[in-house]
């Protein structure tokens, strides 16, 4: 074999190494994309799952923490922790008496609560009424003990007996069942319904109120 056809030979073997380093590399950059896609597809549901089961381990009650006032600005719901108040300024356009149901949360699903341990008081401003009237609530009655009293407020808890005379139910543990919905990163757009056919056929609407 001549010099030259050596030569021409190591040129060809070079070229077709070349052609195949090339098809390789193509190959690879094929392939990267492809990997690339895959690896982020992957990492996003890892996000989301990772997220959403967060959500589900955070306690339940921390969701609904907070005053809420209702659209008609008739009632307003206070949540610290597992406890719950739920109050009627003025009740039945008495003003200075506020009905108010008490209790704990317990969990009816992720964003489901239902009132358990259920009590009911009235708080009075003493302010808005004659030392007549603060004196006659004052003496004893089996509808009513004496929780707490100041100079300017006097707080009520009703008995069995004294919530039969206000109450449809005695079962208070029935009547508050509360739903968050709309959920979202800015708690103040998020809704919170109570479903409740004792206070009215249509669930009614809370959003977090704006605290000064």
């Amino acid at each position: 074999m001549t010099e030259e056809q050596i030569t021409k030979n190591e040129t060809t073997d070079q070229t077709v190494n070349n052609l195949l380093l090339t098809e390789e590399m193509l190959n690879e950059k094929e392939h990267k994309p492809i990997l690339f896609y895959i690896v982020l597809v992957l990492l996003l549901f890892i996000i989301t799952i990772g997220g959403i089961g967060a959500y589900l381990s955070y306690p339940f009650a921390q969701k609904i923490s907070g005053n809420w006032v209702s659209s008609d600005q008739t009632m307003n719901l206070s949540s610290q922790g597992q406890n719950w108040e739920l109050a009627f300024p003025n009740y039945q356009q008495t003003n200075g008496l506020t009905l108010i149901y008490t209790g704990v949360w317990e969990a009816a699903g992720v964003n489901k609560y239902n009132g358990s341990k259920v009590g009911m008081l009235s708080k009075i401003d003493k302010s808005l009424f004659s030392d007549e009237e603060i004196a006659a609530l004052q003496k004893k009655s089996e509808l009513y003990t004496i929780k707490t009293q100041t100079d300017k407020e006097l707080t009520l808890k009703y008995t069995k007996k004294g919530i039969e005379q206000i109450q449809s139910t005695t079962d208070l543990n029935s009547i508050v069942h509360m739903t968050l919905e709309n959920l979202h990163w800015d708690k103040k757009k998020e809704k919170l319904y109570l479903n409740s056919r004792y206070f009215s056929n249509e669930r009614i609407e809370f959003t977090l109120k704006n605290e000064k």
